[in-house]
């Protein structure tokens, strides 16, 4: 008997799919460690949910498996590492006050409309900050908080901006110049994390 019968969402297994479901797990790995206050493995566990979700969407297209099953895991995905994670790192790491849990819903709510304004639209280039870049700039404001006693407000002010980056109507090419710059930032703050 296949095993789809017996659990129907099976179906949807495929590279891709895995890929982002690797993602989670990566996900799960980094809130694992911020438990334990361990910030620099948490980040380093993000960063390769991140490289997860870069990759899934190449892997979809190269083999063309892309599902709307798949455009909905990696949604899902992406708001636990992208959305709830940096919530996370305020609880766990910071002294946090009225304006910084402010900051927190205002972000989270911005990357929780963005994911689900691109499932309902079909679009082949994006308006305003995808939320994996989103994470990386709260990531490493969090990690100036931490690391070097930059004020907590600082880290509010990134999260009310960032979110509103997030929604907002300036034009990114899907593969385009955006990602490299990212991709480079996001190598360099890793480096700095684990060599710092």
């Amino acid at each position: 008997m296949k095993l789809e019968k017996l659990f129907p969402a099976l179906k949807y297994l495929n590279i891709p799919n895995a890929v982002t479901s690797a993602g989670l797990i990566f996900g799960v790995l980094a809130a694992y460690h911020l438990t334990r206050q361990d910030l620099r493995m948490s980040i380093i566990f993000l960063f390769f949910a991140s490289v997860m979700d870069f990759a899934d969407g190449l892997v979809a297209s190269k083999l063309n498996q892309q599902t709307k099953f798949g455009g909905y895991l990696d949604t899902m995905v992406d708001f636990f590492t992208c959305c709830i994670m940096p919530i996370f790192m305020v609880f766990y790491l910071l002294d946090y006050n009225p304006l910084i849990i402010v900051a927190l819903i205002f972000y989270s709510m911005c990357g929780l409309w963005r994911l689900a304004y691109y499932n309902v639209i079909e679009a082949d280039n994006f308006t305003g900050l995808p939320v994996p870049g989103s994470m990386m700039l709260i990531t490493i404001s969090v990690w100036c908080v931490f690391t070097y006693g930059i004020p907590v407000w600082v880290a509010a002010v990134a999260f009310f901006i960032v979110g509103l980056l997030m929604l907002s109507k300036f034009q990114l090419a899907k593969y385009g110049l955006w990602q490299k710059v990212f991709a480079g930032l996001g190598l360099v703050f890793l480096l700095v994390v684990i060599f710092s």
